[in-house]
Parts: structure tokens; sequence; C-alpha cells
């Protein structure tokens, strides 16, 4: 049994000796014509020889149903880049043009760059953008726009002021040492208290002013949070006399779910909103800024030539607080008794003036000027038309200085 074994494997080893001689006998001769694009072929290896190439290579499974292997994916084609959004040339501006000021955080900034497209062809309108990207209403100690705000009324002089805050408030409120955190009683009464602040300025400088609403986000717990905050926007700036512009569903679907992508102001499907579901695109801001604009217009008449429609507020007035803690609007310092110009010297409500007692003093000028009576006609002179006509006066006497003219 041994011996049997032994032989088996020495046969094997004989084989194994033998294989590369035969595998070379049956390679054909190399080429010698110079040709470079044949390499030579491959050499296979003991256990090839044995079993055979075919047996030797990897099982790959064709695809196909029920084998239990998916079809390799395939690659969706490349969509075209989406066109860019055109921008308009910005003419320049009249040095007397109706100042539309935007204030807020960084939504107010994109805001401001869309109505600059907007107005852009209207000399008598001037945007100017006087945002802060990071502030907002919750970190009081990084900027706080109810101390400033007097400030920038006093130096812009504007005629229409715009407002886009919230985006940046989802978070702790500093008080002192404390740290009071969102939606609590103390952060809700204190944030209440500084929406009301920025509006009742507004509504002592007494100039249009347009409250915009925080815009959805991506994130469902942040878009919960703007829908909070819109709520003490819309009461605040309500009771100011201002105008709340709702830009809600402009980005969201009519489920009222946030959406990156929408129609434009043109109707086109492009992306309104930034990968980060925060920030928005060019044409986000251009549609952003056609409901703000649209709502100007509406309520104030500016644009197309008629903006001479904002009522006329003496721009020398600036808002100052009082001891008491209230602002008031503090006009430029004028004499009590010179009248206006055409005005009467008469008051409101005054009795009837008492009879002139007549002056023997008075002279011609007095009775002219004053009184507006006519001066006394002198015999004779052009604008003397008694009739009939006084009789000629006699000839003076020969040799008299009268007759020698």
């Amino acid at each position: 049994m041994v011996s049997r074994v032994a032989h088996v494997v020495l046969l094997v080893l004989a084989f194994a000796v033998a294989a590369p001689e035969l595998a070379s006998a049956q390679t054909p001769p190399a080429d010698v014509s110079g040709g470079q694009g044949q390499a030579p072929p491959k050499r296979g290896g003991f256990l090839e020889m044995l079993f055979g190439p075919s047996l030797l290579r990897p099982f790959r499974p064709e695809p196909g149903p029920g084998n239990g292997f998916l079809p390799p994916p395939q690659l969706a084609p490349p969509q075209p880049a989406e066109p860019p959004v055109p921008t308009v040339e910005i003419l320049p501006k009249d040095k007397n043009a109706k100042k539309i000021l935007v204030i807020g955080d960084f939504v107010a900034g994109g805001l401001a760059w869309g109505l600059d497209q907007m107005f852009a062809d209207e000399t008598k309108l001037a945007v100017v953008d006087d945002s802060n990207t990071n502030s907002g209403l919750v970190r009081a100690e990084f900027y706080d726009w109810n101390a400033e705000l007097p400030k920038i009324l006093n130096d812009q002089r504007p005629d229409i002021i715009v407002v886009a805050l919230g985006a940046n408030d989802r978070q702790q409120m500093r008080i002192g040492k404390d740290r009071i955190a969102p939606h609590s009683d103390t952060w809700e009464a204190t944030y209440v208290a500084r929406v009301k602040g920025i509006a009742d300025t507004l509504k002592v400088y007494g100039r249009p002013f347009f409250w915009v609403s925080a815009p959805p986000m991506r994130l469902a717990a942040a878009g919960r949070d703007m829908v909070y905050l819109n709520a003490f926007f819309t009461d605040a700036v309500e009771e100011a006399g201002g105008h709340f512009v709702d830009i809600w569903n402009g980005f969201t679907s009519d489920e009222g779910n946030y959406i990156s992508s929408g129609p434009d102001v043109d109707g086109q499907l492009r992306a309104l909103r930034a990968a980060d579901g925060i920030n928005f695109t060019r044409a986000g801001r251009l549609k952003l800024a056609f409901y703000v604009e649209r709502e100007i217009r509406r309520q104030t008449g500016i644009g197309a030539g008629a903006v001479d429609l904002l009522t006329s507020t003496n721009q020398n007035s600036q808002i100052e607080v009082g001891p008491d803690g209230k602002k008031r609007l503090v006009g430029p310092v004028i004499s009590l008794t010179d009248p206006r110009p055409g005005a009467s010297d008469a008051l409101a409500g005054a009795p009837d003036p008492l009879p002139e007692v007549a002056r023997e003093e008075e002279t011609p000028q007095y009775r002219m000027i004053v009184k507006g009576a006519a001066l006394p006609t002198v015999a004779g002179r052009a604008d003397d038309f008694t009739w009939p006509p006084p009789a000629t006066p006699a000839a003076a006497p020969a040799g008299s200085p009268q007759a020698a003219n």
C-alpha cells in the first residue's frame, strides 16, 4: 500500500518537472518581424496544466433575477448646469433720491441686494444696506439694535425702512450672568420687549416701515422656531402701524414644507436656497425682494413717477430719548413768532379783532401799505380821473418866471 502511494507521488513530481517544457513546446515562436503591438502569450502554471484554464478563473455570475446578485448601478447622465441668474446694471442715483433703508441680519443683506436689483432703473430710489450679518435680537451684547437704530435713522434719514430679523435668534439669551433658554417665559418676555422697542422707534420716526417675516428652514426644528418668532413680529408691527410682509409661502410647498428649489420671479424653476438650508441663492434673494418691493409699492405708491406720494416729514428731525425713557421726534429749532411764508398772522379760533381807532397821525404810506387805501389824488396829475376835469389855470402875467417857461 505504501509503495503504491509513493509511486503516485513520484509520478506527480515527474509530471510537474516536465510541465514547463511541455508548455514551452506548445508556445508559438516569438514574432521577429519587429512588430511592437503584440505581447508574448502568458504561460500557465502547474495547476492550470492539470485542470485547465477555465476551472481556475474566478466565478462571476451573470446578473439576473433569482440568482441573488444585483446589476451594477447605472449612473445618471450629467444634468446641464443651471443658467446663471441675470443681473441688472444699476443706474446712477439722483442726489435727492428717496432712501430705502434695509436693516437686520444676513437675510436683510441678501434682501438689500435684491431690492437694489429691483429698483436698478429708478434713479429717484436708492437702497441703503445697513444690515449686520451675525446680529439679531437675542445677543444684544454683540449688537444692540434698540440702541443703534436711532443713531442709524438720524444719520441716514431714510424715507422707507425695511427690517429682517430673527434668523439668528435660535439661541440662549444672556441677561447679566444668567443664560436664559429659548422658549422660556423670561426669554419670551425679553424678546417681545426688544421687538416692540424696534417697532416703537420706527413708529416715532414716522416713516413707512416694513417688517419681513423670518424664512422657513430645512431643519424642522428651526422652521418651527421661525413660525414661533413670526407671531411676535406680526403683533408688534400691527400695533406700531407698520406693514408685515409674509414671504413664507414663497419658499414652501403647497403643504407648507420647506423647498430648496421652486419658481423664481420669472416663473423659471431654480434653486432658491443654498445647500445649508438656511441662506438664499441669487434667485432666492430676488424672489425675497419681489415680495417686499410689491408691498412697498402697494402701500406707498413710490416709483413710476409717483415718488411724491410719500408723506412729507422734515428731514432735519431727529429721534431723541427723553428723561422719562420715551422716544420723541425732535425737529429743528424754529422761531415761534415768525409765521410761515404765505400764512396768515391770525390765530385759529381767536375772537374778532376790535375796531381800529382812527389815528390822525397816519401817513399816506401807512394807509396804502397796511390798510390798502389809495393815495389822495393830485389835481391835474396823470392819475387824476375826476370828471369833469378841472378848469385850465389862468395864464401867468408877462415877464414872470412861469411865462418864461
